[in-house]
């Protein structure tokens, strides 16, 4: 119990893990936690799914995070792992997550290296109208790196596309992602993490 109470990090912005939030757009909490995937995977890029995010609650800044903190919001024991695929795998990955953005569906995706703008009442599928991985447009016949939790690697939350990745790091090779959160937050020692527009929806 004292371990779990040991403060990491702090916050020095508001953060908000509730379910719409986490669900239904960008987050600054899902920005740190998948910047903190991709830097620890060395990867180009990294899809969090939102609904991966538990706490449902919100962290005034100034607030100290904890251990437990951390393993509120990711609870699940996932471990990261390591792909590379191509970008047409990458593109479909994104359109699946963005397919039920009004049901609030766990899919959602939370973004680092990637950015993208999309079309809510396009049909499922045919929702993405501009993607970027790092500063350059996604091209489908090019070939990235992802970092992704084992659950998302598997297909779960309907990702079955990463089944075309290749496994670079697996999952019993990769970190837990809860650790690696932590260890980024202790890192950092206070986190301001913000809404950049990752996920731009069209008017």
């Amino acid at each position: 119990a004292a371990a779990l109470a040991q403060p990491l990090g702090r916050t020095d912005v508001d953060l908000d893990s509730r379910r719409p939030t986490v669900r239904g757009g960008e987050s600054a909490l899902g920005n740190f936690i998948a910047d903190s995937m991709r830097a620890a995977m060395a990867a180009d890029a990294a899809i969090l799914n939102g609904g991966g995010i538990r706490g449902d609650r919100l962290y005034p800044a100034g607030t100290a995070l904890t251990r437990r903190d951390v393993l509120t919001e990711l609870p699940f024991g996932n471990r990261l792992v390591k792909l590379r695929l191509p970008g047409a795998a990458l593109r479909a990955a994104l359109e699946n997550g963005l397919s039920q953005v009004a049901e609030l569906a766990g899919r959602y995706p939370q973004l680092s290296g990637i950015s993208l703008r999309y079309d809510p009442a396009a049909p499922p599928g045919s929702r993405l109208q501009a993607v970027n991985v790092g500063d350059r447009p996604l091209r489908d016949d090019a070939v990235y790196t992802l970092a992704v939790s084992d659950y998302l690697a598997g297909g779960g939350d309907g990702y079955a596309a990463l089944a075309q990745g290749e496994l670079l790091v697996d999952p019993a090779a990769g970190p837990l992602l809860a650790n690696v959160v932590a260890a980024a937050l202790e890192e950092q020692g206070s986190i301001a993490p913000r809404i950049e527009g990752r996920a731009l929806r069209s008017p």
